[in-house]
C-alpha cells in the first residue's frame, strides 16, 4: 500500500468540469464544477483520467509498474485454472491472456471488464483555505470567447461565456493504492510510487493540462506530489 499527497495550483484559467448554471441575466455556456460549499473542485475521476493519459503516453518510464501489472494478470489466470468454464468465463480468460501479452503500466488504474484488479483510487482535490479571498466568487472569473461558425458562405461569431477557476488557486488531494490480493509478486512498491510521482510531475512541463477546452489555453497547472 502507498499514498501520494498531491498539491495542485492553477497556472492559467482552468475550466474544470462541464456544467451550466444561471447567473444574473442569462447564464454560462460552460462552468467549472463546484463542491457543496460553492467552491471549485477537481473530481478525482478528472485528475485520474488526466494522469492515466500521461502514463499511457510514457509507458517506457514505468518498468516496475508494468512488471507488477504483468504479475497480477498472471495471478488472475491462475485463479481460473482447474475450474469448469462456460462461454462467458472462456471469453474473460482470453481477454486476460491478451492483456498479459502486452502489459501496460496504465492498467494499474483498472481494466474495463476485469474485476478484482488492484487499482489506484484518487480523492477529489479540494481548494485550500485562501486568506485573501473574501468569498467564493474570488475563486472564479468569467471569460468570453468567440466561436466562428461557417454557413451559407458567411462567418458568424458566436460568443460563449465560461466560468473558470482563476490562476493561483490551490487544491489538495490524495492518491491511494492498496494490494490486498496479490502480495507475492515481489514488486518494489516504493519504485512503483516513485514512477507514478514522476508522471504526476509532468503536469509542470506545461504540455499536459486538466479540464476542458485545453486548446483555448485553459487547464495549465503546477503540482507537487510526495
Amino acid at each position: 500500500m502507498f499514498e501520494i499527497k498531491v498539491n495542485l495550483t492553477t497556472v492559467s484559467s482552468c475550466l474544470i468540469g462541464n456544467q451550466t448554471e444561471s447567473f444574473s441575466v442569462g447564464g454560462t455556456d460552460q462552468s467549472t464544477t463546484i463542491d457543496e460549499e460553492g467552491r471549485p473542485i477537481i473530481h478525482g475521476s478528472a485528475f485520474k483520467g488526466a494522469l492515466r493519459n500521461i502514463i499511457r503516453e510514457n509507458e517506457e518510464e514505468l518498468p516496475e509498474t508494468r512488471r507488477y501489472v504483468e504479475c497480477i494478470l498472471g495471478k488472475l489466470l491462475e485463479r481460473y485454472e482447474g475450474i469448469s468454464k462456460d462461454a462467458k468465463i472462456e471469453k474473460l480468460v482470453e481477454k486476460i491472456e491478451d492483456y498479459q501479452k502486452t502489459p501496460k503500466a496504465h492498467y494499474i488504474f483498472g481494466i474495463e471488464g476485469i474485476n478484482n484488479m488492484p487499482r489506484i483510487y484518487c480523492s477529489d482535490l479540494r481548494v485550500m483555505a485562501e486568506k485573501d479571498f473574501k468569498d467564493n466568487n474570488d475563486y472564479f472569473r468569467f471569460e468570453t470567447k468567440n466561436t466562428l461558425i461557417e454557413g451559407n458562405n458567411t462567418l458568424t461569431s458566436l460568443p460563449r461565456t465560461y466560468r473558470v477557476v482563476r490562476p493561483g488557486v490551490n487544491f489538495e488531494g490524495k492518491l491511494r493504492f492498496q494490494d490486498t490480493y496479490f502480495d507475492d509478486c515481489g514488486v518494489d512498491f516504493e519504485k512503483v510510487k516513485r514512477e507514478i510521482v514522476s508522471q504526476i510531475e509532468k503536469f509542470n512541463d506545461g504540455f499536459y493540462g486538466i479540464g476542458n477546452s485545453k486548446s483555448r489555453g485553459y487547464g495549465q497547472v503546477s503540482v507537487k506530489a510526495e
